[in-house]
């Protein structure tokens, strides 16, 4: 299958108008290949199955990877979303009912999302040595092949090893197709939260060749790279450029796929992950402001949708 480089966008729950946008500007770039997700806590409101139906319905043009995580906070160890469920099996059987029902429009399926970030995962207090979730994401993944479904191993960040050591030894590595990471190279700042570290950063190469070297040769994919442009016009002139240059470091990465996080910025009324304003960079990731200006990377972008990898830098 020819190299990609592809878009991640999260919808919020019931925001219909955001997957039209989307829509129609990965049309304009010319994008075949669309990470977004299921958030299974979603999927057990009222109207849940309902809203996806009509969200895969309305992506179904695009090859989609598609990203289940979020534990319904009622089955779940401590109430929360970032815990394991308290029947780890029942993952398997969530994904078993979104292949039974949407498997025909999938390309791909990736189990959870960032399993060594705590607000992802809640190892800290649930799982310290991720037992629960290598057991939890190997019963998925078996199911899934079982179905004929190709599956990848959530994106991680920091590119961790020994975390990927410990995948192997639970069965994880051989029952999943790729393994994928993170990364986001020159989001660090003295004033405000890192999102990698420079210390740890010596290229794509290093993190692909690193990871592939814990997993034994297994396939590698970039699910999520960005760059935040919120501060180009206070102290930080020139933001908008190296978003640029980050997002050409990303497509020379020695890899089959890579997705940029993301398309548009989020929306600044609502609640990130981290909070509400928590911290101001996941606000403004996107290659598109919020009210939809276009960023240079934007252009870059376009140019490059649809080629093999790197091929406009060669």
């Amino acid at each position: 299958m020819a190299a990609e480089i592809g878009i991640n966008q999260w919808f919020h729950f019931q925001d219909y108008h955001a997957v039209e946008r989307v829509v129609k500007e990965l049309r304009s770039l010319g994008v075949r290949a669309l990470r977004t997700g299921i958030s299974w806590a979603d999927w057990h409101r009222r109207e849940g199955p309902a809203w996806y139906d009509w969200q895969m319905a309305a992506l179904s043009e695009f090859d989609i990877l598609l990203s289940i995580w979020h534990t319904p906070p009622s089955i779940a160890e401590g109430g929360t979303c970032a815990g394991p469920p308290l029947h780890l099996d029942w993952y398997a059987a969530f994904i078993e009912e979104i292949l039974v029902r949407y498997g025909d429009s999938l390309d791909t399926l990736e189990l959870w999302n960032e399993p060594n970030n705590r607000l992802k995962w809640d190892f800290e207090r649930y799982d310290p040595q991720w037992e629960k979730f290598g057991r939890m994401v190997r019963l998925a993944a078996e199911r899934a092949r079982a179905m004929k479904a190709r599956t990848v191993l959530g994106g991680i960040v920091p590119v961790d090893p020994a975390w990927l050591h410990l995948m192997q030894s639970y069965g994880v590595l051989a029952a999943v197709d790729v393994v994928a990471i993170h990364g986001f190279p020159g989001m660090w700042w003295s004033d405000a939260p890192n999102w990698d570290w420079h210390r740890d950063w010596h290229g794509w190469e290093e993190k692909v060749n690193k990871a592939q070297r814990a997993t034994g040769g297994k396939e590698v994919w970039i699910t999520e790279t960005g760059f935040a442009t919120w501060n180009m016009s206070g102290e930080c002139p020139g933001l908008w450029e190296q978003q640029s240059a980050m997002l050409e470091q990303a497509v020379r990465a020695p890899v089959e796929r890579v997705y940029w996080y993301s398309l548009f910025d989020l929306d600044p009324a609502r609640a990130a992950i981290e909070g509400f304003h928590v911290d101001e960079n996941e606000y403004h990731l996107g290659l598109l402001t919020f009210d939809g200006q276009r960023k240079p990377a934007y252009d870059m972008f376009k140019s490059i949708a649809g080629e093999p990898l790197g091929a406009s830098f060669a």
